[in-house]
């Protein structure tokens, strides 16, 4: 009897460690963004519905993105068109929802999210097909969306409905306390991607592809599916990211460096979140928290007054701070498995 609850204690232990391994750094990333939360309300005069729904609505782009992104390198990839995708649902929704009512805007919106999602499974066959890296294909993209946003739409302009608007922010206007719209904004995809990817057959195969390309196939799964899914779902993401600043500003922006500056933080955020760069491993989870982070720095250092400048290198050290921590807990992983 007592062998018998010693393993049963020892096989207990085990799970509880390996459940660590596998969540330990998503529960760290949302403690820590609790804490960034908690050290905010500190720095400025009032910290209430207002700061609450201005941090839910204008995390969503970054928070869109790091799914977009983070699915994507699940399955072993890495999408560098991720932000010009965003940039060009941007410029159509924002062109083509202009004067239009709520209904046209969601037949609208609809269209484009169905559309970035084809056009982005296509990039994904592409990549299967011609077997060129993933990050040559993706590069490419990332100036042709952006080239054909600037065609759509040559300089900033448009708009949205004030019901659209709503969706996003609680408001007709863009502004005002009523925060929870945004954060089911966040919560909503951000469920139903998880749990697809983490009960769903299709869902898993990306994590089996990510691991083992090779073991996946002679498993039976569809590699090219599930590689051309990811890509797929991430199109679709990022288009979601541009419709949520179509919202948020009631304008649409082509400008490159806006789609530049929304790929880096899509990668940033995904290795923030734990998810291994070599796929496989991580959850979108801690992606979405740590795209929060990203966004929540800079209020927070400008609250400390810190020079722009030099709050631009603090964020960029500590990014590189975190992944590194990542990179060295990744080999030590494998090393013990």
């Amino acid at each position: 009897m007592s062998a018998t609850t010693g393993d049963m204690t020892r096989s207990v232990a085990e799970a509880r460690r390996r459940w660590l391994r596998m969540h330990g750094w998503t529960i760290g990333v949302w403690v820590l963004l609790a804490v960034l939360l908690a050290w905010y309300a500190t720095l400025i005069p009032a910290f209430g519905s207002f700061t609450i729904a201005s941090i839910a609505k204008n995390s969503l782009q970054t928070v869109y993105l790091a799914i977009s992104q983070g699915v994507v390198v699940i399955v072993g990839g890495i999408d560098l068109g991720a932000g010009a995708m965003m940039v060009l649902a941007n410029s159509i929704s924002a062109r083509l929802m202009d004067g239009q009512g709520f209904g046209m805007s969601m037949v609208i919106s609809a269209a484009v999210l169905a559309g970035a999602a084809l056009l982005n499974g296509f990039v994904g066959w592409i990549i299967v097909r011609s077997r060129v890296p993933d990050i040559i294909v993706t590069l490419a993209t990332l100036f042709v969306f952006s080239g054909v946003a600037l065609m759509i739409l040559p300089s900033p302009g448009g708009g949205a409905s004030g019901g659209f608007r709503a969706m996003f922010t609680g408001s007709a206007g863009g502004v005002g306390t009523n925060y929870w719209p945004s954060l089911a904004a966040l919560v909503i995809p951000l469920a139903a991607v998880s749990v697809w990817l983490r009960r769903s057959p299709r869902g898993l195969a990306l994590y089996a592809v990510g691991s083992d390309v090779n073991a996946a196939y002679l498993s039976g799964v569809n590699t090219a599916r599930a590689r051309i899914t990811a890509y797929a779902i991430g199109g679709a993401f990022a288009a979601l990211a541009g419709l949520a600043i179509t919202a948020i500003t009631a304008n649409g922006d082509p400008r490159f460096t806006n789609a530049a500056n929304g790929t880096l933080n899509s990668v940033a955020a995904v290795v923030l979140g734990g998810i291994a760069l070599t796929g496989g491993v991580g959850s979108v989870i801690g992606a979405v928290a740590a795209g929060v982070i990203l966004f929540i720095l800079n209020p927070i250092l400008t609250a400390m007054s810190i020079d722009p400048n030099t709050a631009q290198v603090i964020r960029g050290v500590l990014i590189v701070a975190v992944m590194m921590t990542a990179g060295l807990l990744e080999v030590r992983r494998r090393r013990t498995e």
